[in-house]
Parts: C-alpha cells; structure tokens; sequence
C-alpha cells in the first residue's frame, strides 16, 4: 500500500526503533512475531507471540538477547516479556483509542515475513466487538484497512503523530487487520500485578450460563492456600458473576483491600471462599 504524502516519515522512524521481532519456539505462530517496547525494560507482544520455553528478542539494531513471559492473557491475546539485555530503542507512547474515528489515518509496523521494520499504513474502519462465540472476538477491537502478513502480530498500531493506538493481532476474512485497542493495554499493564495464582478457561454449563474452570494452580498462591482445587468451576466473585477471564480480572482490580468472596461448583456442590489476591506489583526486571 502506498504511503499518503502526509505520511510522517521520521515518526515511523521512531516507532521503528520502538518494535522489536519476537522470536519463540512455539511452532503454531511460525516462530516469528513482533513487539513493543515499554519502560522497565520490557516488551509487550500478543500472547499467541510469547508463547513457547525459549523466547528472544532482536533490536532494531541487531542487538539480542533472552527473554521471559511474566504475564499472559489469553483473552485478550497480550503478553508481557522481561528482558535479559537493555533494549537499545526507545519505549513506545501509547495513544488514546477512544479517540479514533473510522477513517483516521494510522500505520502498522512490525516483521511480516522476516522483513524487519516494515512499515504499512491505512485507515481505521471501526471499533467494537465482533459479537460471536469466541470469547477472543468478544473483545473490543480496532478493524483497520492495512495489509498485515506473518510476523506482524504484536507490532504497534499508530496515528500520524507516533502514538500507539493499538497492538496488531491478526487479519480476518476480507483482509481486515484486528489490533488490540490501547485501552485495553493499558487495562493489561495496570492490573498487571493481581494475581489469583490460577490457570482457567471459560466453560459452557448445563443451564447455557459461562463459568471459568481451573486448570491449574500456583504453589503457594492465593487460590492453593485458599484450598481450591483443580476442575473447581468459579461462577462469581465478590457477586460478580464470572462469565470471562475479563469479569475476574476486574472483580480482582475492584477488590477492596484485596478480599475476594470466591462461589465455585465443585462436584456438583456450590461451596464458597474468601480469598486475598496479591496485588504486588509485577517485577520488570532482566530476565533469568
């Protein structure tokens, strides 16, 4: 796609410095994706990107180094990654997404194809949720008209002024670009350290209501010590009913002094538990 005349140039040179290739073992995403980077040293990517045990990023320059997911939503498609080396470009500015308009001009770059640094602009189309099934489509999102390849995901979606509005994801049908809206990045970052030590999954019940089932637990966490158990079913917290991994997250956000009254199902039982979440905030340090 050609680039508009107004195009700035040396802002996308910026943003260029600002992305990072991301580069894991997970065979599903072609071992290739992208990433921003943020302050503290660390890299935000999508978490179909950070998946994977050996994990490494590469600098605009060619620098590389190790890195480690402390935090993935599955959800939401986002993941954070602390680095074992300094980033040698500069944290990226993140902008509104509420303030776009469909029709406002924006530019993608990312790795498409092992091309480093390619940069692609277009416009937005709209903002919201797709409204099907997947829990994944659910979310809001910015659709935009600009050509997205393998290795784009997790690169940074812009306005003509370098702020990041958005974080590529992926391309549906028609060639609409999905990217998460920065509003929801920085829902991520700042709730980033609440934590209820668990593994879940959304799960349709008997009556047709979602729940959330726990698939593993963190030793020593807040729900092992609350003595939950893997195959338990959350059905709310502090009456907030748990029908996404979102409506946890925020019931955990919203907790007051980090109590959550926990109602699950456990072998066909409704028990409850009152539960403290830690709400340290998440260490983004170098990477082991």
């Amino acid at each position: 796609m050609s680039k508009p005349s107004s195009f700035p140039g040396r802002v996308a040179e910026v943003l260029r410095r600002s992305t990072v290739q991301v580069k894991s073992d997970f065979a599903a995403v072609g071992g290739v994706g992208s990433g921003i980077i943020l302050p503290g040293n660390a890299v935000l990517t999508n978490a179909h990107v950070g998946r994977g045990n050996d994990i490494s990023i590469e600098c605009w320059d060619g620098a590389a180094m190790r890195a480690a997911a402390v935090r993935s939503d599955s959800q939401r498609d986002l993941c954070l990654l602390e680095c074992a080396g300094n980033l040698t470009g500069p944290p990226v500015t993140l902008g509104d997404s509420e303030r776009l308009q469909p029709g406002t001009p924006v530019f993608a770059v990312g790795n498409p194809l092992g091309f480093i640094g390619a940069v692609s602009t277009g416009t937005v189309h709209s903002i919201g949720s797709f409204g099907l099934r997947s829990p994944l489509l659910r979310q809001s999102w910015i659709r935009a008209r600009l050509v997205l390849a393998p290795g784009n995901s997790g690169g940074p979606l812009a306005d003509f002024t370098g702020a990041v509005v958005g974080l590529n994801t992926m391309v549906v049908s028609g060639g609409m670009a999905l990217a998460v809206p920065s509003r929801g990045i920085q829902s991520f970052l700042k709730n980033s350290g609440v934590t209820l030590g668990v593994t879940i999954r959304p799960v349709r019940l008997p009556d047709g209501a979602t729940a959330l089932m726990i698939l593993e637990l963190s030793p020593g966490g807040p729900a092992d010590v609350a003595s939950l158990l893997p195959g338990d079913i959350l059905l709310s917290a502090n009456d907030r009913p748990l029908v996404s991994p979102d409506a946890l997250e925020q019931s955990m956000t919203d907790a007051k002094d980090g109590q959550l009254h926990l109602v699950f199902r456990r072998g066909g039982q409704s028990n409850a538990r009152q539960v403290t979440v830690q709400l340290q905030p998440v260490r983004l340090g170098k990477a082991a």
